[in-house]
């Protein structure tokens, strides 16, 4: 083969990828500078209808394709050199795979000759993120050998597997020889796209995989409706939906069963006016009067806080029902009954239709949730020093209904479902990386939901997760949506504070190994990167700043120093307090 055909095919290899891909519906590309993957990056570059993101750090281009999918559903294709730039990827494939979020992975590789020789950055990549990915596949160098036909139905494959169910990262790795640099080459007069003349005229995919979803049988729904229908003290728990759309329907069978509705922060539900949170209850599952409920019926997947896991260790169920829209195992409490795989909207919308037996009076007193909310806005007085629980409370009413929220890992996404204000009209997009639940990659992962979304997002985030993914701040400056950063800056990791660690080590010890405070200043990192930066001390000033920043139409970040011991101390005493109005109407 002639140096030139060698050229020409690698050419029209990447090409036939690309527009494949974009034909496919796949127009987002993730793309890191790299030698080995010139093809790819160019093809994806010229292409008209490709929208080409640029990220030094391959590991932030991980995290972005991640929040992308979390907003469209639908896959963002990475793109990477070989070598140690591909294993950048590695911990968002991880979160992408546990959380059932669609992602593709185009890593370009050396030839199979330079492998095991010591070659310059060429390790074994084929299969390295291993069973984190629904499907992988290894090409072959680019050959006229290799049928075209086979590398478009491979890339129609590829997409399918990503978006199938479960969702989640799809990994092709493509070698290339030199020379990298594309040529000009007419597609329709190479002998080797001859086999695919009618997919070069048209403009669609060549192959296409269609899913249907499967309406419930009315067997599997009576089945639920009966356990239901006995049940006494029955509790409906919806956790994280894979699409949210349809969530209404489990609102009003809770409705129609006078049952209990535990709506946790994942289900986007959290802080609408038309639920009581009932978080503040399950603090004391205990309380004398509180007898537990004896049947769970669970919409959707994990919960972020553990109130219903505690919960269960102190009730008797005679049922736990999970419905969820995926195969995969979720039980971590070892009490579920029956397992049912169904889109959970469409299941409670068809015991709806199905048609279930007078309602009977409910076994929870739920009125008493007006005083602990009562409660919860005296205690966030506006002239009070800004707190970790009053940051979340406050950002849960103020976040413009037309944006969306992201919150990050450890005390962010807790306080927000424990302290949120139930008290909007709108179903505001929540995203947060609860798949692995690290800490790594989360600006980058809000800067790419909120690149999904098509508007801003404001993200909540503490001070060692910001320091984990500083460099990501460079994407703000080329968001076309801004990205409203709140910091909580409790110079460490603050949740070590309410782990056991934190009573039974030696204050150096706990502070060396576990809250490890940096000592870095945030106002001198963002502007670094020439972000605007505010620092309120009061609750009212945080209200301001953050008012300000959301009309600016501008990235920021506002900054909310707190103190770990009295973070503690804090919420110690608020949750006694809210315990308090429950065992005062209860017992």
């Amino acid at each position: 083969m002639k140096l030139s055909d060698s050229r020409t095919i690698t050419t029209l290899w990447s090409d036939f990828i690309i527009e494949e891909l974009v034909r496919s519906g796949i127009t987002m590309f993730c793309i890191s500078p790299g030698s080995r993957s010139t093809p790819l990056t160019t093809a994806a570059a010229r292409h008209p209808e490709a929208s080409c993101s640029i990220f030094p750090d391959e590991r932030a281009a991980a995290f972005f394709a991640l929040g992308y999918a979390r907003a469209t559903r639908k896959a963002a294709a990475l793109v990477c050199t070989s070598g140690t730039a591909a294993a950048n990827y590695y911990p968002a494939v991880v979160e992408a795979a546990m959380d059932r979020q669609p992602m593709l992975l185009l890593t370009a590789d050396r030839p199979h000759e330079l492998r095991e020789t010591g070659a310059n950055q060429t390790i074994h990549q084929e299969g390295m993120f291993g069973r984190y990915t629904r499907w992988a596949f290894q090409f072959p160098e680019p050959s006229p050998d290799y049928p075209a036909a086979s590398l478009l139905s491979t890339i129609d494959h590829a997409i399918a597997r990503s978006q199938d169910t479960p969702a989640g990262p799809v990994h092709l790795n493509i070698p290339f020889r030199e020379p990298l640099d594309p040529v000009v080459v007419d597609p329709e007069a190479h002998p080797w796209t001859g086999p695919v003349t009618s997919w070069l005229a048209a403009t669609g995919p060549f192959s296409r995989k269609i899913r249907t979803v499967q309406k419930p049988s009315p067997d599997t729904v009576a089945t639920v409706t009966r356990i239901l229908d006995k049940a006494h003290r029955p509790l409906l728990v919806v956790g994280r939906l894979e699409t949210p759309e349809g969530a209404e329907a489990i609102i009003s069978l809770a409705r129609h069963c006078n049952a209990p509705l535990y709506a946790d922060i994942s289900s986007t539900l959290r802080l609408q006016n038309s639920l009581k949170p009932l978080q503040h209850l399950l603090l004391a599952p205990d309380t004398p009067g509180i007898d537990g409920c004896d049947v769970i019926v669970h919409f959707g997947g994990a919960l972020v806080s553990r109130s219903v896991e505690r919960a269960l260790e102190k009730w008797t169920l005679q049922d736990y029902v999970l419905i969820k829209s995926y195969p995969d195992r979720y039980d971590p409490s070892h009490r579920v009954t029956l397992e049912i795989d169904a889109n959970p909207a469409m299941f409670a919308r068809a015991m709806l239709e199905q048609g279930i037996s007078t309602p009977k009076e409910s076994w929870l007193q739920t009125e008493l949730l007006a005083e602990t909310e009562t409660e919860l806005d005296r205690w966030f007085a506006p002239e009070d020093t800004v707190s970790e629980p009053s940051a979340a409370r406050l950002i849960s009413t103020l976040v413009s209904p037309d944006h969306g929220l992201f919150l990050a890992n450890s005390m962010p996404v807790r306080d927000m479902d424990l302290y949120g204000a139930a008290v909007r009209q709108d179903r505001l997009p929540i995203a947060m990386n609860r798949g692995a639940s690290g800490i790594d990659g989360i600006i980058a992962t809000a800067a790419g939901f909120s690149e999904g979304l098509q508007r801003p997002v404001t993200l909540v985030i503490g001070d060692i997760s910001f320091l984990h993914d500083l460099n990501s701040l460079a994407l703000l400056r080329r968001r076309s949506h801004p990205l409203h950063i709140v910091v909580v800056n409790n110079n460490g990791g603050g949740i070590f504070s309410f782990l056991p660690i934190a009573a039974s080590a030696e204050e150096e010890l706990f502070e060396t190994c576990f809250a490890t405070p940096q000592e870095y200043d945030i106002p001198t990192a963002a502007a670094t990167f020439g972000i605007p930066c505010t620092t309120p001390a009061t609750n009212d000033e945080l209200r301001r700043a953050y008012l300000t920043l959301r009309e600016s139409g501008q990235s920021g970040i506002v900054q909310v120093v707190t103190a770990r011991r009295e973070n503690w101390v804090q919420h110690r005493e608020l949750n006694e307090r809210l315990q308090d109005i429950i065992r005062k109407h209860i017992c």
